[in-house]
C-alpha cells in the first residue's frame, strides 16, 4: 500500500518526440525518443504503429524500389536501372536501360488529340512512356534521310517542286504525336507530271503513319499533302497546289533527358537535364512530347543545378501557371509566365533550396520540403515556416537519445509524402546511404514522432487512399496497414523525458510506478530509471488497467524516467504513468 506523505507526480498524456531540449527539460507530455508509435491516432496515448502489408507476394530482382506510381490501374516500379509494371519486367524497346540514380520520372498524363493515358518515364539515361500495354519511346526521332524525289507519269503539276515527310503515332483517326520533319531535298523541276517521294520507314513501333509535306510551285513553305502507312515506298503526289494543307510544324524536339517533370496548365515542365543541368524546358501546351529547342530558361549554374519544379498549390495563392516553384540545393525561384519568352524565373523571398527533389511536395499548405536546417513550408512571396524545430539536432549532425543524425551525404535519397494530414519524412540516418528512419508529423497535434521503415520511394493510391512505399527488400507496400511489417513484429521504443517533480534536483525515496495501459492481450514491459540507471522492469499482460508496481526497496534518486518496450502483433496502448515518492532532504 502507498504510504502517508507520499508525492505523486502523474504524466496523463504523451504527444510527442522533442530532441531539441535536454531529457530534463522537455515538457512533461514531451518525449525523448518514440520510435513506432502512433502518436496521432488518439491524441495524448501511446500506440504501437499499425505495420504494413505487402502489394505482392513477390519481390522485384532489384531490392531497393526507388520510385513508385499507378497509372491505368497498373502499379509501376522504378528499381535499379529496371522498370517494373505489376512486378512484371518491361523490355525497353531500344535495350537501354535507366542510369539506376536516386531520380526518375514517373507522371501520368493524356496529350492533346491522344486517347491514351501514358505514364511518361525519364531520367538522365533515357526516357519511355507506357500506356498499360506497351512501352515506348517518349518522343518521336524525326527521319534521318531526305525523301528521294523523282519525275512521275503524266498530268499533274509543274513548277518546282520540294517534299518532306514526318513518322507519327495516331489514336485513331487523330495524330496524336508527329516528329520533326526530314532533311530538305533538292527541288525537282515537273511539267505536268506527278511527283514521285521515295522514303523510309521508321522502326520505332510506336509510328503508324508517314506524312508528306509538299511545296507549292516555286514555294518554299511545306504543306500537308497525304498520310501513308509506315512502309518503305514511294509515294505519288498530284494534288493542286490550291488542295494542300497545314504547315509543317519543325519545332516538335524530343524532350531533353531530364529526371524531373512537372505538369501545370498543360504545360510540362522539364529540369534535372544532364547536359545542361541550369536550364529549365517547357512543352507545348497539352504535348508533352513535343519541346521545342527554344523554350528554355537558364536558372542558376552549373554548379547548383536545378532540383525540381512544383505547383504551390492552395497556400493561398493559385495552382496554375504563375506560382511554381523552382528549386536548387541552394535557394529557389518563382516562376511564371512572360510574354516574350514565355516564362521567367525571379528568386523568391527566401533563398533555402532542398538537397533532394524527392523531398519537396505539394501540399493545402504551399510547398514543403527539406532543407540542410530543418523542413519548411513556402508559398514563395514569405518567408520559410520552420516546423522541425523540436528535431533540428538531427538536422545539425547530433545524435540525440538513441537516434543518429540525417546523412547528409545520401541527402539525395531522402523521400517525402502526404498522407491523412501527416508528412512523412523518410531518410538515411548515421552512415546508412538509403532510408532507414521516418519521421512523422502530425498536423494535427503539431507534434512528431519516428518509425523504423526502410522506405525509399512513397506514392499516395488516390484511387485506394492508400499510402504506398516502396521497400529495400524488393516490395511495394501498403503503409499504416496491418498488425506486421510483411509478416515480421514490430518493436515498440518510447522513453519518457527525466521527471524531477516539485523537488527540482532534491533527492527522493521511490516507491511505485503507476501505469494506465491496455497490452492488448500481450505483454508490455515498462522499464524504470532512476537517475538514469535501470531500477525495475515491469512486464504487463491483459487489458486494460490501472496498476501500481512497487520499486525496490531503498530506491532513491532525483529523478526519474520509464522505457516501454514491446515485440509482438498487437497493439498496445499506453495513456498514462505516474510515480508516487517521498521526499528527502528537506523533511
Amino acid at each position: 500500500m502507498p504510504q502517508l506523505g507520499l508525492v505523486q507526480q502523474e504524466i496523463p498524456r504523451f504527444l510527442g518526440v522533442n530532441l531539441r531540449e535536454e531529457r530534463m527539460d522537455l515538457a512533461d507530455e514531451e518525449l525523448a525518443k518514440s520510435i513506432n508509435a502512433d502518436l496521432n491516432s488518439q491524441p495524448g496515448s501511446i500506440i504501437l504503429r499499425l505495420g504494413r502489408t505487402k502489394k505482392y507476394t513477390t519481390a522485384t530482382t532489384d531490392s531497393i524500389i526507388r520510385r513508385v506510381a499507378i497509372a491505368n490501374a497498373k502499379l509501376y516500379e522504378i528499381a535499379g536501372q529496371k522498370i517494373y509494371r505489376d512486378q512484371i519486367l518491361l523490355t525497353d524497346p531500344s535495350s537501354v536501360g535507366l542510369s539506376g540514380n536516386n531520380v526518375t520520372l514517373l507522371l501520368p498524363y493524356k496529350p492533346l488529340n491522344d486517347g491514351t493515358i501514358w505514364l511518361f518515364i525519364s531520367d538522365d539515361a533515357v526516357s519511355r512512356k507506357d500506356d498499360g500495354t506497351n512501352l515506348r519511346k517518349w518522343g518521336i526521332t524525326a527521319p534521318s534521310a531526305a525523301p528521294t524525289l523523282a519525275v512521275g507519269t503524266a498530268t499533274g503539276l509543274t513548277g518546282a517542286y520540294k517534299a518532306i515527310y514526318t513518322y507519327a503515332r495516331m489514336s485513331g483517326t487523330s495524330v496524336a504525336h508527329e516528329s520533326n520533319p526530314s532533311p530538305k531535298p533538292s527541288a525537282t523541276t515537273l511539267s505536268n507530271e506527278k511527283l514521285n517521294i521515295a522514303v523510309v520507314a521508321s522502326t520505332d513501333g510506336q509510328v503508324g503513319k508517314i506524312r508528306i509535306y509538299r511545296t507549292r510551285a516555286s514555294g518554299n513553305d511545306y504543306l500537308f499533302d497525304q498520310a501513308v502507312d509506315n512502309t518503305t515506298a514511294t509515294i505519288v503526289s498530284s494534288q493542286a497546289d490550291t488542295a494542300l494543307g497545314v504547315l509543317v510544324e519543325d519545332d516538335n524536339d524530343v524532350p531533353p533527358l531530364a529526371s524531373w517533370a512537372m505538369e501545370n496548365d498543360g504545360y510540362f515542365f522539364f529540369v534535372k537535364d544532364a547536359t545542361n543541368p541550369q536550364y529549365l524546358w517547357w512543352s507545348k501546351r497539352f504535348r508533352p512530347e513535343s519541346v521545342p529547342s527554344t523554350n528554355f530558361l537558364r536558372v542558376g549554374s552549373a554548379e547548383d543545378a536545378l532540383q525540381c519544379i512544383l505547383p504551390v498549390g492552395a497556400a493561398g495563392l493559385s495552382d496554375v501557371v504563375g506560382t511554381m516553384g523552382l528549386f536548387t540545393k541552394r535557394t529557389k525561384y518563382v516562376v511564371s509566365q512572360d510574354a516574350i519568352s514565355g516564362f521567367r524565373a525571379d528568386e523568391a523571398l527566401s533563398h533555402r533550396g532542398t538537397p533532394s527533389p524527392l523531398a519537396a511536395i505539394t501540399t493545402e499548405n504551399g510547398i514543403i520540403f527539406v532543407a540542410k536546417d530543418g523542413v519548411f513550408a513556402t508559398n514563395l512571396f514569405q518567408a520559410d515556416q520552420q516546423f522541425a524545430d523540436k528535431i533540428l539536432p538531427l538536422f545539425n549532425g547530433e545524435a540525440v537519445n538513441g537516434m543518429n543524425a540525417i546523412n547528409w551525404a545520401a541527402a539525395n535519397t531522402i523521400v517525402a509524402g502526404v498522407y491523412k494530414n501527416r508528412y512523412y519524412l523518410s531518410y538515411p540516418s548515421g552512415s546508412a546511404v538509403v532510408p532507414n528512419v521516418m519521421a512523422i508529423y502530425s498536423a494535427d497535434t503539431k507534434r512528431w514522432y519516428f518509425y523504423d521503415h526502410t522506405i525509399s520511394s512513397l506514392y499516395l493510391d488516390e484511387g485506394e487512399n492508400d499510402l504506398l512505399g516502396g521497400a529495400q527488400d524488393g516490395f511495394v507496400y501498403i503503409l499504416e496497414d496491418g498488425s506486421t511489417d510483411g509478416g515480421s513484429n514490430i518493436s515498440l521504443d518510447v522513453q519518457t523525458k527525466d521527471y524531477f517533480g516539485q523537488e527540482r534536483f532534491t533527492k527522493k525515496l521511490y516507491r511505485y510506478l503507476k501505469v494506465d495501459c491496455d497490452p492488448d492481450g500481450d505483454t508490455l514491459t515498462a522499464n524504470v530509471y532512476i537517475d538514469g540507471i535501470l531500477k525495475r522492469a515491469v512486464s504487463i499482460t491483459g487489458s486494460r488497467f490501472r496498476r501500481i508496481f512497487p520499486l525496490p526497496e531503498k530506491t532513491m534518486g532525483s529523478s526519474w524516467r520509464v522505457a516501454f518496450a514491446y515485440t509482438g502483433s498487437k497493439r498496445p496502448r499506453i495513456y498514462g504513468i505516474a510515480m508516487l515518492y517521498l521526499p528527502l532532504g528537506a523533511a
